[in-house]
Formats: C-alpha cells, structure tokens, sequence
C-alpha cells in the first residue's frame, strides 16, 4: 500500500527530457494537454485478467487524446521494471495513426497491423511479435507495470519485428510529448499461468 501511495503522489509529477514533456503516472495530462486512459483499469490500479499470463492474455485497449501538434504517429509501450533482465518489454507498437484516438484490446501478434491503419509491433523481451501478457513471478504480490504512449513528430522509419533496440534508435528525435501509464498485477500462489507472459 505505501508502494502505491508513493506511486499515486509522483502521479502529479511533472518532469522534463530531452525526447519531450514527459509526465509520470497517466491521469493528469502532460504540460500540452495531452492525456491516455485505458478502458480496462485506471491509472494505478489493477490489470485485468483477461490482459495476463492466467487469462486469455489479450493486449488491453488505450484511448489518447490532445495529442500536440504536428503530431504524427503513436507509439505505445509496456515495460515489467522489475525484472532481473531489467526494463523487461512485454510491448512495442508504433506508427499508429493519431486520428485513430484508440488502440482496441487483442490485437493480433503480426509484425503490420492493417486494422490498425497499417501500424506495427517489434519483438516482446521473449523475441516474439506483439503483445506478451503480464505475468509477476506469484510470490512477489503486486507488481508494477509501465505502459508509456508516444506522441511523434513523424512515423518510425522501422519494419515489423524491430527489437527494442532499434525502437528506442528510432524514437531519437521523434518524440513530441510522452505519458505513462500505471498497471499492477498480483497472482495468487500456486499459479501457472496459462497464456504465454511474464
């Protein structure tokens, strides 16, 4: 519970970067207004199921809105800090259209997302395309994870498949204004998990 009152108080924080606004928690908006929310769980609180390793481990939707100008594309992220590997990337999608407002839950593990107004996805922190359902470790309780949506000033230059590498080279210059996204997940002892995650 400290965790996340800590968490709950650094949501107002405002911090600058060299890649743009950058505010820390999803709930207010960044210094230009721009503002995500997922309608699955809110901001700090807990991921659904049906979105994990014990569900049917399916992406969860985002909606974006006040995107600065000359807003381009929109990339989003999911990244497991706690891992032992470190900033362990459970998601990597990119160059979806900003007139779009939406990114809809499951979407397919394909490296170009004609759906979706021909965005793509680069490899999870397993080496797979697309979306890798969120999956602690049973014994830690609780644990966070950090979805972070890109405002760009252009579309990536960067095929389908692309490793987080080669993502964060691409960001490089790109990125107008970003926010983040808080989710926590806690599993129950003694479980296995059924979809692919981590």
């Amino acid at each position: 519970m400290e965790r996340r009152a800590l968490l709950a108080t650094l949501g107002s924080a405002v911090t600058t970067a060299v890649a743009g606004c950058i505010t820390i928690g999803g709930s207010p908006p960044t210094p230009d207004g721009m503002t995500v929310r997922s309608p699955a769980f809110d901001d700090g609180g807990t991921i659904p199921t049906a979105y994990t390793c014990d569900g049917v481990g399916r992406s969860p939707p985002f909606t974006f809105a006040n995107l600065p100008e000359p807003t381009e594309a929109v990339a989003l992220t999911c990244r497991y800090p706690n891992s032992l590997a470190q900033n362990f990337d459970h998601w990597l999608l990119w160059n979806v259209p900003p007139e779009r407002g939406e990114i809809p839950a499951g979407l397919p593990a394909t490296e170009t997302l004609s759906a979706l107004g021909g965005a793509r996805q680069g490899l999870n922190g397993i080496g797979e395309v697309g979306y890798l359902p969120v999956c602690p470790p049973p014994t830690l309780g609780a644990e966070e994870y950090r979805f972070r949506l890109y405002a760009l000033r252009r579309p990536l230059d960067l095929p389908g498949g692309a490793n987080q590498e080669r993502f964060e080279e691409a960001l490089e210059g790109a990125v107008l204004s970003s926010i983040r996204y808080v989710g926590f997940y806690d599993r129950p002892d003694g479980t296995t998990g059924t979809a692919r995650g981590r």
